[in-house]
């Protein structure tokens, strides 16, 4: 495959590095275009990430947030997967190398890598921090955090060594949303498993640089959030940046220190490393700044979208967010204009449809901010926060999945998948 060519008779190739929510949204637009799609990522499945809070907080089953992105092709002939990590991008070949097959050739290609965890140069952060970007770190925090109360029950004197503290950085959507996660956690599920351990003893604590929580929002919804974590016992310090982390300790560049065996990090992204062998002049985030229809100025023949991508509101000229719902209709814009350009038409500009912001606090407790500035809290937000990520999820399967656990635990408070399961 990596050496055929137009000259060996072949259709035109369209590659698609990442299987995220862009990277699907691309492939499936080319559904019926007479062109061979190769999609291509380090993972054999494709990871609902607005989720992956919900899997390291024992809510959710990893199953129900990563689904087999061979499973979603099935009814699309002229699409082939593969698993395997890119390494260089060479666009005067027009090819692409990987680390465990040969190169592949194109002729559109679509950058929907995704980000990866943009630790700041902060001192131990790489080593001991908890990142929730992908499924693999919502395993690994959730494992982690079970292995801390296990360890406390056995041993009290842990306890006060900070063995239940957690940290959180980042007052954006992850930080929040992780932050009342856990905090229903500790205080519906491990308060009954754990009833050696008094109440107080863990703390949660929510660090974010700047003034405010949730930057994105109006003040009336931070105000609601503020409260909200509160109420569920968590400590939010505003203006505070981390200075170091270590395995048991925490350090703020105030000077000051907390006992913490568990740092979240929720406080930025930065596009893939891969994008640096393109030779371009990155925007700031390490992401590719693209023109209207999402083609890369310097190489017309290939596409960036999702979090790889700098991508400017057409009515606003704002950046827009690295959200789920960007990356999806981002994606899509760039298979149908790549099905275009294969009919000999012109592309069309990508105008992102803004259907709101939303984010959960906890249960019963979310927030929306819709497009002309209306703002919707608590109960109701949470409702219409479900329904619209049961939308996203890939299939019937994984919205009834998710379903059967959001509801079972909404009247239970059980949270059946707190297990470690030994490898």
């Amino acid at each position: 495959m990596a050496d055929t060519d137009h000259a060996q008779g072949h259709r035109r190739r369209v590659l698609i590095l990442g299987g995220g929510f862009a990277g699907i949204g691309a492939a499936r637009k080319l559904k019926d275009a007479d062109v061979d799609v190769v999609l291509v990522d380090r993972n054999d499945f494709h990871t609902f990430q607005p989720l992956l809070y919900q899997v390291a907080t024992d809510l959710l089953e990893p199953a129900a947030v990563g689904h087999p992105l061979r499973d979603l092709f099935h009814d699309q002939p002229n699409a082939a997967v593969h698993q395997a990590t890119a390494t260089a991008i060479d666009p005067e070949k027009r090819e692409v190398r990987f680390e465990e097959m040969t190169p592949i050739r194109y002729d559109h290609l679509v950058l929907g890598l995704g980000a990866q965890v943009n630790f700041f140069g902060v001192k131990g952060a790489a080593e001991h921090a908890f990142p929730l970007y992908t499924l693999a770190d919502a395993v690994r925090l959730k494992e982690h955090i079970l292995s801390r109360w296990e360890a406390a029950d056995r041993d009290p004197a842990l306890i006060d060594d900070g063995a239940l503290d957690i940290v959180i950085v980042g007052g954006g959507p992850t930080g929040v949303e992780s932050a009342g996660a856990l905090a229903e956690l500790y205080h519906s599920n491990f308060a009954d498993d754990y009833r050696g351990i008094p109440q107080d003893a863990a703390h949660l604590t929510l660090v974010e640089g700047g003034p405010v929580l949730f930057s994105m929002f109006k003040p009336d919804i931070r105000a609601y959030t503020e409260k909200a974590l509160a109420k569920r016992g968590v400590d939010v310090l505003l203006g505070e940046i981390v200075a170091s982390v270590e395995p048991t300790r925490v350090t703020l560049r105030s000077g000051k220190s907390m006992p913490a065996h568990t740092l979240v990090w929720g406080a930025g992204l930065q596009g893939n490393t891969i994008l640096d062998s393109l030779g371009l002049d990155l925007q700031k985030g390490r992401r590719i700044g693209v023109g209207p229809d999402l083609r890369v100025p310097e190489h017309p023949e290939i596409f960036a979208v999702g979090d790889a991508a700098w991508i400017t509101d057409s009515e606003t000229d704002d950046v827009l967010p690295q959200l789920g719902s960007v990356a999806l209709q981002a994606g899509e814009q760039a298979g149908e204009n790549i099905g275009r350009l294969l009919e000999g038409r012109q592309t069309s500009p990508f105008r992102y449809q803004d259907k709101g912001t939303m984010a959960t606090i906890g249960r019963g407790a979310a927030v929306i901010q819709l497009r002309r500035g209306k703002t919707i809290k608590g109960k109701s937000a949470a409702l219409a926060w479900g329904a619209v990520h049961l939308a996203l999820l890939s299939t019937g399967e994984d919205r009834a999945k998710a379903v059967v656990d959001w509801t079972w635990a909404g009247f239970t408070h059980e949270r059946s998948a707190r297990i470690t399961v030994p490898t």
